[in-house]
């Protein structure tokens, strides 16, 4: 079907938001228990695995003759775990040659964006990379399988360097305006004259979308960027604590951003998209953004970022939020469609354990008793989980951080 910004924007934003407003907020009975000696077998074996890999990275060698060798078992190891483990049951969800291919592909990835931003931190890296995960579940999930897609890249790469631009304190609303204006310019196709780096390589970017989308022929992706640009500019007034948001508004911010986001990824996939389609990938695109609003409610609420989940902090009202999601999910997958119905079943598993990690590291905001009915559905226990977590996310000392970079750099290189 032909897509239409009205279309996308009107219906599917009608149907997503009726399907949240009329989700329960009571605690859903569809969750699989987990036992606690499954918990206690699936902490030992994370346990084990880590310090597999702790001991795996500590012989790094420092002569290069030795290196293929110990990537090679490094490798081994890793796909080793995938063909093994029991917690998320990867293997079960993908045959091995779709395993052997989505690590090619990962890899291929990686080598382009250690290429194109040698500067970007772990944490960069790891946000374009889960944008770039996201791209290609649904390759899986519509039984797609395609070698490392330039136009992918780009679009994942788009996030870390536009997104975190946008949403940081550091620089002035008339400079975020300018940047905006930059993109929006080079989305139209006008010439653009960059004055930084960082614009320059966004305009690259953008470029690495339309390499395989060419204007004249192909001029949806582009609508579709526009609206993407409207999104982030618009929740910009999450951030005005001088104007104070309608939860209606944070909704239909949240619903807009999401939905948009997960949609482009959809269109890279190489099958037409239905009506049905348009509404799960938007409804699962803002699935995605309550989950990042969830993770972020403590950093949300100290700087006065106005979401869903900012907009009234008692533990009950998180809960009932987190319900819905639940419910909303559940449903959401269930009656949409899939090639592959193992993997989109995986991917329903993965969106339960996502928003139970994220509860666990934002407890302070939920009851003892929510919480103690949460774990009886996490893979490990609590104590566990925060125990595996205490190291430390950020602060790595740069001498670190240049090491874990040049293991980075030696596991995803060709052979020689």
């Amino acid at each position: 079907m032909l897509l239409d910004r009205n279309l996308i924007k009107e219906t599917c934003m009608n149907e997503i938001r009726d399907e949240w407003l009329t989700a329960p907020s009571s605690f859903p009975d569809f969750l699989p228990e987990i036992e606690s000696d499954k918990k206690t077998q699936n902490e030992k074996y994370i346990q084990s695995v880590c310090d597999l890999f702790q001991k795996q990275l500590k012989c790094f060698p420092m002569n290069a003759r030795r290196r293929n060798s110990w990537k090679r078992k490094t490798l081994g190891i890793l796909k080793n775990v995938l063909r093994e483990e029991t917690i998320l049951d990867t293997h079960r969800a993908m045959d091995q040659q779709a395993m052997d291919a989505f690590l090619d592909e990962t890899g291929d990835f990686l080598v382009h964006v250690r290429e194109f931003a040698p500067e970007l931190s772990f944490e960069g890296i790891g946000q374009a990379i889960r944008n770039y995960i996201v791209y290609a579940m649904f390759n899986e999930m519509n039984q797609i399988r395609t070698a490392f897609s330039l136009s992918g890249f780009g679009y994942s790469m788009l996030y870390p360097f536009t997104d975190n631009y946008i949403d940081s304190p550091m620089y002035t609303d008339i400079e975020k305006g300018e940047y905006n204006r930059l993109i929006r310019d080079k989305i139209e196709g006008k010439a653009v004259h960059p004055s930084t780096t960082h614009q320059l390589k966004t305009c690259q970017l953008l470029d690495a979308i339309e390499s395989e989308y060419p204007r004249q022929s192909d001029p949806m992706i582009f609508t579709l960027l526009l609206m993407m640009l409207e999104a982030q500019e618009n929740s910009l007034r999450q951030q005005n604590e001088t104007q104070l948001l309608t939860l209606e508004e944070r909704l239909d911010i949240s619903i807009y951003k999401g939905g948009i986001s997960v949609l482009i990824d959809r269109y890279f996939v190489k099958r037409e998209i239905t009506m049905d389609d348009l509404t799960f990938y938007f409804g699962f695109g803002f699935f995605l953004q309550l989950a990042d609003d969830l993770q972020d409610i403590k950093d949300d609420s100290k700087e006065g970022n106005q979401t869903v989940f900012t907009a009234d902090l008692r533990c009950v009202v998180q809960e009932e939020i987190v319900n819905k999601m639940l419910h909303f999910v559940h449903h959401l997958m269930l009656s949409g469609h899939a090639e592959n119905e193992l993997f989109k079943n995986f991917i329903l598993t993965n969106c339960h354990q996502l928003i139970f990690s994220a509860i666990v590291g934002n407890r302070e905001f939920f009851s003892t008793g929510y919480l103690n009915k949460i774990e009886n559905y996490f893979p490990v226990s609590f104590p566990f989980r925060e125990k595996m977590s205490r190291s430390p996310k950020t602060g790595i000392d740069i001498k670190t951080q240049d090491r874990y970079m040049k293991i980075l750099d030696e596991l995803i290189q060709q052979e020689k």
